[in-house]
């Protein structure tokens, strides 16, 4: 295969500051001294790290650059302490599950707030028939800097948005000064990282016919002409790669920054994949010595194409790649199509081979459905704003920020009438359209003033946020013909289908924020904002949001001279804040009417009762830190102590069914829940020379989660998610517990007298589910035969948490003359997975197994493992036990997973100079390399909640890429 060269973005990331102050120990003199200070993003304006008071993590341009991620957010996982970032699903355009500091709610959202240059975004999926993440919208390659707001403090600046913490995106801005472009580009090629070990034939042939026979029937499996992996045949080797060019430079007292970038990377599994063309411009203009003007443009069109991705789905691709029967084929040349697929009655399956049933359930072939079905979602995104900002004063300034995020996805779905998911409707053609808009205003007054050693800043905000979102789709079914699969064509169906939507949203803000330095030793930070929320009734839907922060720079004190010898800096810190989640849907507590049918009639029906009383969930935030450097600033040290109390989370409360109230519940703010922990971040360069620098670091997050108030104490079982036509449980929350407790039945093991698998009741007795009778009995372990004493099912309890209680990741970097080493490593753990994915592949059904089946019990003297019962066609309740968790399959989920390992080389400079290149730079690189693990299953990272169902697989991609600067 032909590999481009392809590049990479490496980006300048600091925003310099410069600051004049020194202090002499002499009273009478004073001496002014010039020094940069590095600033950050604090969300309406900049702050100087050293005068950063609050929680907060930045992460620079140079650390995600040249990672193979459709989305900037991927590449956050191990970047910054607290901030646990998993992705369940190997899907290009799935996005990833973002915590900082835990999870903070029950029932309403837990992504944190997304702000790019000022601008609140939308995130999650956009609409289409593939999965969109907002997110992936945006050029990793155009960022400067992400800050990620951690505390009360530092988020009580956006106030009722803020509960999930806040990421705040820094787009690159142009520089003064000589004209520079970039080209960077990179290819890569992904695989899976890991495969299911399935049954080939010949133990297929064993396995099932066992089944069969241990069940008093026939065996049902025959023909050892092929040993098809089907699961290698939606898999694929996928080419992935990317470029980039930016501009950037400076006009008089002007700057500019210019780029446009192609992406493209087809997923590991067949018919996934994502193009996506971005153009930026951002301009910054001094008008005059009173007046600035600036704007940043982005605009993105992206196509993603994706598959039935349905965990329990008959054209799941994963669902039904690992069951189909090795011992058939995948074509036929007198198969429909050339297809291996009989027709049977009204129905087409994949074809039997010389096994004399059909596999179960009438699975269709995967391979014609993932050829010929089609999910699609084309977006195109506008993100920008326009500001201007005057100087009134030397100390005080004016800035007036217009922003708009406009998403519009077009869907297309097409289903094959012959086969597969179009089967029962004889062909299905859907087009949809989804529209979001997001306008924002800000007015921002910024007074800052230094005065001996004193320095006040003043902020002052108001924001004004209006966003729409329509939606659309119609369609039809009962196709005429194949042909018409690329967009819906009048007259090329029989049923029409179609609906839509309409909502609408708003926010007014005014927010004041107070900031005090007194002889750069203490700090001070104050802010209050009121949030006037349009998704709230009338009666409450103002709130005020406080915060403050205290710091201490020891360091800068004239007792602590002498101790900079041993420590060179330190900085104590203290905040609180009380910031709010709005992410609870526009009108929860309104009483909702909707469409409804009675017979052939249209009608309205009640569906949401209204509650007056409703408001969002409160999160108050308290934090402990302390900022080290030792080893002249060579080792630095920060460590934080957290407790974020929730409170009021929206919880549903049942009514008694005589009501008439819709679902038998509704709407109320009383739950309530914590999470506290620790934070350590270190990071050391011992080595720091002309053609030798040596840079390690690492992190690690320790967080406690618990629910602390339920409504009357009642637990909520969140499990009932439709997989399927079936809700399973799995999941518990818990008054005292962590939330999503896996909860279900202790699994003993396997009597050795019969193969039955035997259970833990909560008295500490055991009892047996009889294969023969599919009735509970005592089991007795000194007469393990002994099957004559009825006993009672196993009670459900709780069986694990599902929350990892630690995380975090250790990164090294060398440069050695021209040669450039990195590596990410991330770890996990303390958490615990209930392994579905392993319990469906030892489904004692007409499908193929894992390997783990060879373990079953086959006889007294041949008792296999000890954990796989024996065998019984049709009789997965029985075998594998019912559907709720069982502790036989639950695992731990910690792990330790090599992310990235890069290795690069710099051309000479001399060479260089010589073809008027500045910087020319080729490097190779591994993503997801490895992964040491106990857990079985394809990657602990592949879980929703805790619970592991059939994800697309997780992808290891090799690259190459270059870096030229001219």
């Amino acid at each position: 295969m032909d590999i481009k060269k392809h590049l990479l973005s490496t980006a300048v990331l600091f925003f310099i500051g410069q600051s004049a102050y020194a202090q002499s120990t002499k009273k009478d003199t004073v001496t002014k001294e010039k020094k940069i200070e590095e600033v950050v993003v604090v969300g309406y304006g900049t702050q100087k790290k050293s005068e950063v008071t609050a929680a907060m993590s930045q992460v620079k341009a140079e650390d995600m650059a040249g990672l193979v991620t459709a989305s900037f957010e991927s590449q956050l996982a191990g970047r910054a302490a607290g901030v646990n970032v998993t992705t369940s699903s190997g899907m290009v355009g799935a996005p990833p599950a973002i915590n900082i500091r835990g999870i903070n709610s029950i029932n309403s959202g837990t992504y944190p707030l997304v702000v790019v240059d000022g601008m609140p975004i939308f995130t999650g999926d956009t609409g289409g028939y593939a999965p969109s993440n907002a997110l992936g919208d945006i050029n990793p390659s155009d960022i400067e800097s992400i800050e990620i707001l951690k505390d009360g403090a530092a988020a009580a600046v956006y106030g009722s948005r803020a509960a999930n913490g806040v990421m705040i995106i820094t787009t690159k801005k142009g520089k003064k000064g000589k004209f520079q472009l970039d080209y960077n580009t990179y290819t890569g090629l992904a695989q899976v990282v890991k495969q299911f070990d399935l049954l080939q034939t010949p133990d297929f042939l064993t396995i099932s016919n066992e089944k069969r026979t241990n069940a008093g029937r026939a065996p049902w499996a025959f023909g050892t002409e092929y040993n098809t992996n089907w699961q290698k045949a939606v898999l694929r080797t996928a080419t992935q790669t990317d470029h980039n060019i930016s501009l950037q430079g400076g006009l008089g007292k002007g700057s500019y920054f210019g780029s446009v970038g192609y992406t493209k990377q087809d997923g590991i599994i067949l018919s996934n994949g994502m193009e996506r063309f971005t153009a930026r411009f951002n301009v910054n203009q001094e008008v005059t010595n009173w007046l600035k003007m600036g704007a940043n443009l982005g605009v993105t069109r992206t196509e993603y194409q994706s598959l039935n991705s349905g965990v329990n789905s008959l054209s799941g691709a994963m669902a039904n790649a690992v069951k189909q029967l090795p011992n058939t084929s995948i074509y036929r040349a007198d198969g429909p199509f050339g297809y291996n697929i009989d027709v049977v009655g009204t129905n087409t399956i994949t074809g039997r081979g010389q096994n004399t049933e059909h596999i179960a359930n009438n699975l269709p072939n995967i391979m014609y459905v993932l050829n010929t079905n089609r999910l699609q979602s084309k977006v195109l995104r506008v993100l920008g704003d326009v500001y201007g900002e005057i100087k009134i004063l030397p100390s005080l300034t004016y800035k007036l920020q217009m922003s708009i995020d406009r998403s519009q996805n077009e869907g297309l779905m097409y289903w094959n009438a012959f086969h597969g998911d179009g089967r029962g409707s004889n062909g299905r053609i859907q087009n949809s359209n989804t529209t979001m808009e997001r306008y924002n205003i800000q007015n921002i007054l910024n007074f800052n003033k230094s005065f001996g050693e004193h320095k006040i800043g003043i902020t002052l905000v108001n924001e004004y946020q209006k966003e729409n979102q329509n939606s659309f789709f119609g369609g039809g079914i009962d196709l005429g013909d194949s042909y018409f699969n690329t967009n819906v064509i009048s007259g090329s169906y029989g049923t029409p289908v179609s609906g839509g939507g309409k909502t609408e949203f708003a926010l007014i803000s005014y927010l004041a924020r107070f900031n005090y330095d007194f002889g750069k030793r203490y700090f001070f930070q104050g802010v209050i904002r009121r949030d006037d929320l349009s998704s709230l009734p009338k009666e409450g839907r103002v709130g005020y949001f406080p915060g403050a922060s205290l710091g201490w720079n020891v360091s800068n004190e004239s007792f602590f001279e002498k101790a900079k010898n041993i420590v060179n800096e330190l900085k104590v810190r203290a905040s609180y804040g009380r910031v709010g989640n709005s992410s609870i849907g526009n009108y929860p507590y309104m009483s909702l009417y909707g469409p409804a049918r009675y017979g052939d009639s249209n009608g309205l029906g009640y569906f949401q009762m209204g509650v007056n009383s409703l408001r969002w969930e409160r999160s108050e935030k308290l934090d402990y830190g302390v900022d080290m450097s030792f080893l002249g600033n060579k080792l630095k040290v920060t460590l934080d102590y957290f407790v974020n109390n929730i409170d009021e989370m929206i919880q549903q409360v049942p009514v008694d069914p005589s009501l008439g109230i819709p679902d038998n519940q509704y709407s109320s703010n009383i739950g309530v829940a914590k999470n506290k922990g620790w934070e350590l971040t270190v990071n050391y360069t011992p080595i720091k020379k002309d053609n030798f620098e040596l840079n390690i670091g690492g992190n690690i997050s320790l967080i406690n989660n618990k629910i602390t108030q339920l409504y009357k104490g009642a637990d909520i079982f969140p499990g009932n998610v439709d997989w399927g036509n079936f809700d399973r449980f799995y999941r518990v929350h818990k008054e005292g517990y962590s939330m999503n407790q896996l909860y279900g039945i202790k699994y003993w093991g396997v009597n050795s007298a019969n193969g039955n698998p035997v259970y833990y009741r909560l008295d500490g007795s055991l009892v047996q589910y009889n294969l023969n009778t599919r009735l509970y009995n005592v089991f007795n372990q000194d007469d393990p035969s002994n099957v004559s004493q009825s006993g009672k099912a196993p009670e459900n309890q709780l069986l694990g948490n599902t929350i990892p209680k630690y995380f975090g990741a250790f990164n090294l970097s060398v440069k050695y003359h021209n040669f450039d080493l990195g590596t990410l490593m991330r770890f996990s753990g303390g958490n615990y997975i209930m392994n579905i994915t392993r319990r469906e592949m030892l489904s004692q059904n007409l499908v193929n197994n894992s390997k783990e089946i060879m373990g079953r019990w086959q006889s007294p003297e041949n008792p296999g493992d000890g954990w796989t019962p024996r065998l019984m066609a049709g009789n997965d309740p029985g075998v594998n036990g019912p559907s709720v968790s069982n502790s036989r399959f639950i695992e731990k989920g910690d792990f330790i997973k090599f992310d990235n390992l890069t290795l690069g080389y710099s051309l000479e400079r001399e060479f260089l100079n010589k073809i008027n290149i500045q910087k020319m730079r080729l490097y190779i690189q591994a993503q997801n390399a490895f992964i040491i693990t106990k857990y079985s299953g394809a990657d602990p990272e592949m879980q929703v909640n805790g619970l592991d169902f059939n994800g697309i697989p997780r992808q290891r991609v090799f690259s190459v890429g270059l870096n030229v600067t001219l």
